[in-house]
């Protein structure tokens, strides 16, 4: 459950006071009756029972508020579908998590600009529907192709390097992988974005791209790295660096940002690539690119929301308050007989 206007939850402090204020009037008023006015005359001038009814009153009147203020607080929980149409292109994101991307040579590392970059692709592409796979020796899609923004983020906030077990890092299964999520698939545009160092250790790399052109899917790669190279460290648990990977012989291995493989994939898919510069990447001619690309209207029913509920703090509100006003015209009535 949630409160979709957690605000006039304050006031509900407000309504105990409210009752007790009311409670000490009735007992302040209860004892002047008393003080005033002999107990031969108490039975025939007054019901004693009113200032027991207008105790009870302020209880019930005090509940009747909590409820009404809890359902200006809009409770919602339950979830519903709802058909949703959007016009759009349908976009699987492709992330290298090897760890290759844990270099330095970009600001702070090579995966958190890459998760940072998906970010900010995740707002501009907002009302598409984007997907998330994640790579390094074996592939997995981490959320299939959704309208729901925030729940890819979820998604994206659990992803980095570990999080899939098998080392390396084989380019041509995350292609693939983006292929068969796109396998039922009905827009007119689909698009991988596939955000990587490019040093593809394994596999067929050129036989996963003619597949992707097959189906019409474009490849636009991302090379997160420098030309130049940088180590690979190695990271403990606590998130220090312990030292360099190294190759059988006991040298350094220096990971580089492999452009030709980058240029080819994109080149054979009709799409384009983009690198980082000096630290900096600009994915702004890419989003332009893709806003303008064919779009398809779908009707789907993937969103849920939550369900409103404050109709029944409402409807318990308003039984209090009948409850209260017959009984008050049940006790009267005798008197008025």
């Amino acid at each position: 459950m949630r409160i979709h206007d957690p605000f006039w939850l304050y006031f509900l402090m407000v309504v105990p006071m409210a009752v007790a204020l009311s409670w000490w009037g009735v007992s302040r008023s209860e004892k002047a009756f008393h003080r005033f006015i002999s107990a031969t005359l108490i039975d025939r001038l007054a019901d004693m029972g009113r200032f027991a009814r207008r105790k009870r009153s302020a209880m019930t009147l005090g509940f009747s508020a909590c409820f009404l203020i809890f359902a200006l607080a809009r409770p919602q929980y339950g979830v519903k579908p709802v058909e949703v149409t959007r016009s759009g292109i349908d976009a699987m994101i492709i992330l290298d998590v090897s760890k290759s991307m844990t270099a330095r040579d970009i600001t702070p590392d090579r995966i958190s600009r890459a998760v940072n970059e998906i970010n900010k692709l995740i707002s501009a592409l907002e009302g598409n529907r984007l997907g998330l796979i994640t790579f390094a020796g074996e592939s997995f899609v981490e959320c299939p192709l959704t309208l729901d923004v925030s729940t890819l983020r979820l998604f994206l906030d659990t992803v980095g390097p570990g999080s899939i077990p098998s080392p390396g890092t084989n380019v041509e299964k995350a292609i693939r992988s983006a292929v068969k999520a796109f396998a039922t698939s009905k827009a007119l545009s689909k698009v991988a974005i596939l955000i990587t160092d490019g040093e593809s250790l394994e596999g067929d790399v050129t036989g996963a791209t003619q597949l992707a052109a097959d189906n019409r899917i474009v490849i636009f790669p991302i090379g997160i790295g420098s030309t130049s190279g940088a180590p690979i460290p190695e990271i403990s648990e606590s998130g220090k660096v312990t030292g360099y990977k190294k190759d059988e012989s006991g040298e350094t291995v220096i990971s580089r940002l492999d452009v030709d493989t980058l240029g080819e994939i994109a080149s054979a898919t009709s799409g384009e690539y983009y690198l980082s510069q000096g630290g900096s990447l600009d994915l702004t001619p890419m989003i332009e690119k893709l806003k303008g690309m064919e779009k398809t209207d779908i009707r789907e029913r993937e969103f849920t929301e939550y369900e409103e509920r404050y109709q029944i703090a409402v409807l318990l509100a308003l039984a209090l308050l009948l409850f209260d006003y017959f009984r008050s015209v049940v006790v009267r009535r005798p008197e008025n007989a």
